[in-house]
């Protein structure tokens, strides 16, 4: 868990220079280009070329109809914020603002109620009442009036402490559908209301300039792509040329992300389609039912998985940082080369930049402000492991906290066991990678510099991919290390 905003741009020392040739050249350097962009003509030629490429990334199942948005609000001058405003609630409209319908319609009929509410009433007050307490806090967590000295904590205990209550006996009916209701609407925007509240405590803006990012138009998981308003006004283009750089760098991360998923669909059809390669998943129960592939296959089928998921990743992440660079905001790419790493903590950095920062933000940099100041290596240590285990653990249940309402919470609990187990090994493993990092005194060649270390951290996030698991709670720990035991030809 680096503490470093900026995990890449270096290049190890001693390692001869790249050559100059590259599959999609450096548009966004070419200062015709970058002058081009700027005129009426050379925005249309733009326009036309975000077009073209939207309707690309349609043909193979990606949306990328949001550029649209962006170069829209890009051209918008001072009203940029408002229109972000604007397209960010068009958005989250169409998709239903995120709120978990299909949970909360199971229930109102399991807690007998579904006659007696309104679901789409309920919904709209909900979204009413959550919004207008996002706009007070945000009013109250002004600088020199901070009510939350520790916002990312309050939310945390808060929201946990009511999922507890709908555990409640006294809740059963009507109360435990309206709490649930309220903490699946507050539910997609903790994590940007925490970015919020810290904002608002350094530097006091406008609310709605707050809201504007929660789950901003180009996109985000549970994770903001971008942070908070801070982050964004520090990458947010001041000057047309910054303007037509960024919006050049996200046309060339566009077209580069369209060719890795065309090599991912590829893949996959014949991967799995002409070879007929079991999925990971389908080959953990074919084993689990005692009828277990070859060892070669699964094997086949593990690291299938991992080099897939690095293509997803790789494609979710750089269509939405593509879409916000259109928009003018020359955000770091959100993957970037994970397999080029020589460490667990680079990799880290590299794989997935604004969930790792995230986690640094909330977990890392409090616990190393506040914890163990006299010994440095364990200090830093600690943090990662809060960071990289706790906060992992943290985030992924309440991402899933459906399955509390679901299951119940005991069993929830119990049934994260194979993901808690793989955040305390990467939690261990980054953090005694953080305290092995030494400076490099002489270039160690590029067999024992590069490859070797490459592969050795390809191969452990490879094969602890076998407990990350966070939506599985069928199958125990012990099913899954059995099966690793199996890979491993270690007999159980």
């Amino acid at each position: 868990m680096s503490v470093e905003s900026q995990p890449y741009g270096y290049a190890p020392s001693g390692l001869p220079a790249k050559p100059s040739w590259r599959l999609i050249p450096k548009i966004d350097r070419d200062p015709r280009l970058v002058a081009g962009v700027q005129d009426i003509g050379g925005r249309l030629l733009l326009c036309c070329a975000v077009g073209l490429l939207a309707v690309l990334f349609r043909q193979i199942g990606i949306d990328f109809s949001a550029a649209g948005l962006a170069l829209v609000c890009a051209y918008a001058g001072r009203y940029r914020r408002v229109l972000i405003l604007l397209a960010t609630l068009l958005l989250l409209y169409r998709s239903g603002f995120l709120i978990d319908r299909g949970f909360l319609e199971r229930l109102t009929i399991d807690e007998g109620v579904g006659d007696r509410i309104h679901q789409p009433l309920l919904e709209a007050v909900m979204l009413v009442v959550v919004f207008a307490l996002f706009a007070g806090l945000l009013i109250m967590q002004g600088p020199g009036t901070v009510v939350f000295r520790r916002p990312t904590l309050s939310l945390l205990l808060a929201f946990l402490a009511l999922v507890a209550l709908t555990q409640a006996t006294m809740m059963a009916g009507l109360p435990r559908v309206l709490l649930w209701s309220f903490l699946m609407t507050f539910q997609p925007y903790l994590w940007f209301l925490a970015y919020g509240l810290a904002d608002a405590g350094r530097k006091r803006s406008p609310v709605w300039r707050h809201l504007s990012v929660f789950h901003p138009f180009w996109g985000s998981s549970l994770t903001p792509f971008g942070k908070g308003l801070s982050y964004l006004d520090r990458f947010e283009a001041k000057t047309p040329e910054e303007l037509a750089v960024t919006q050049l760098k996200g046309v060339k991360l566009a077209v580069w992300i369209l060719v890795l998923a065309i090599v991912r669909v590829c893949l996959v059809e014949i991967v799995h389609g002409r070879l007929q390669l079991p999925m990971f998943d389908d080959n953990l129960l074919q084993y689990l039912a005692r009828h277990p592939w070859p060892r070669f296959v699964g094997w086949a089928s593990l690291v299938s998985f991992f080099v897939e998921d690095l293509l997803s990743m790789t494609v979710f992440g750089g269509v939405i940082i593509a879409t916000a660079r259109l928009a003018g905001f020359r955000l770091l790419r959100n993957t970037y080369r994970p397999l080029e790493s020589t460490t667990l903590a680079e990799f880290w950095n590299r794989y997935y930049f604004y969930y790792k920062e995230l986690l640094v933000d909330h977990f890392f940099y409090p616990t190393f402000v506040r914890c163990l100041r006299g010994h440095r290596r364990l200090r830093m240590f600690f943090a990662t492991f809060a960071a990289a285990c706790v906060g992992n653990l943290l985030f992924h249940f309440i991402r899933d906290i459906h399955f509390v309402g679901e299951m119940g919470l005991w069993r929830a609990v119990v049934g994260q066991q194979s993901h808690a187990f793989y955040t305390f090994v990467l939690a261990i493993s980054v953090g005694l990678s953080q305290m092995r990092r030494v400076p490099q005194l002489a270039p160690r060649g590029w067999l024992r510099g590069r490859l070797l270390p490459c592969l050795w951290v390809s191969s452990f996030f490879c094969l602890i991919h076998v407990f990350d698991a966070p939506l599985d709670r069928e199958h125990s720990l012990g099913q899954r290390a059995e099966f690793l035991f199996y890979l491993l030809g270690v007999s159980t």
